[in-house]
């Protein structure tokens, strides 16, 4: 089951599945401009939901109109999120990794790196933006790369978001697997993390970042984009935002609880710092 999105993929996309075998059902399979500006993404999900419950579809996929990122249905209904859609595909291809490295942003639970442990492959982090994961994708020994609003990277096939190929590859890797990506997501480990945003002149964001590596210099650090803190059940990620006057705020916790009490304490420090 997948919806083309009113995208250019409509016109690539069922001959290349169908030379796959597989017997696909498409909406919106038709380029409009007009029609692409209007859709309402959540309206889009819930409709390849049901349609994915309706026919008995192994799969649902959406693909956005320009081709570059996949929101993934299982055969259950069940729409993941881009979290779960990123932690599936690295849970599928960690096995099947042609290189050494898969290159995620910084700002991803650290399940990722559980899921890979027994494959002996490393997770790389990057800075959270496009540019930056791409860069990575293109070195050697990088075999896949994930943001976390649903753009997958295939080195070896493009160093750039293709959202046709990430789905090809997922149905690939699950009948390698033999599995459901419905079993995929049930079997993935729990994730709690918590976001938060804090107003910050753009003036004092070097004095923010410098001031929590200042607060936290008794803790390891990753400083590959913004501060990101390590605790002892979790981590906490400061980033300022490069486009607008707020810093954002990142944290994983043993539970959702504590990734939010996380969270909350380094939103208070930063305005302690403003103040």
């Amino acid at each position: 089951m997948v919806d083309y999105g009113y995208g250019a993929t409509a016109f690539v996309m069922p001959n290349v599945l169908g030379k796959l075998g597989a017997d696909v059902l498409g909406v919106n399979p038709y380029a409009s401009t007009r029609q692409r500006i209007t859709v309402d993404k959540a309206e889009a999900q819930a409709n390849v939901s049901r349609l994915v419950q309706a026919s008995g579809a192994h799969l649902g996929a959406l693909i956005d109109a320009d081709g570059e990122h996949l929101t993934l249905v299982d055969d259950s209904g069940q729409v993941l999120t881009d979290d779960e859609a990123r932690l599936a595909f690295v849970s599928l291809v960690a096995g099947h990794l042609l290189g050494d490295r898969i290159a995620l942003p910084v700002n991803v639970s650290s399940v990722a790196e559980q899921l890979v442990a027994p494959y002996d492959v490393r997770i790389q982090h990057t800075k959270t933006s496009t540019a930056a994961l791409m860069a990575a994708a293109s070195e050697k020994g990088v075999g896949f790369a994930a943001s976390g609003d649903g753009g997958f990277i295939l080195p070896g096939f493009l160093p750039a978001f293709d959202a046709g190929a990430a789905l090809v590859k997922l149905l690939e890797l699950l009948a390698k697997a033999g599995t459901t990506l419905a079993a995929v997501r049930e079997s993935l480990p729990r994730v709690h993390l918590a976001h938060e945003t804090v107003v910050t002149p753009w003036e004092q964001k070097g004095l923010v970042m410098r001031t929590l590596v200042e607060l936290s210099k008794d803790r390891r650090l990753e400083l590959i984009d913004g501060v990101k803190v390590f605790h002892d059940d979790g981590w906490v990620l400061a980033l300022p935002d490069p486009e607008e006057p707020v810093t954002h705020i990142w944290a994983e916790g043993t539970d959702q609880a504590a990734a939010r009490s996380l969270a909350q304490e380094y939103v208070r420090r930063i305005r302690q710092t403003l103040r």
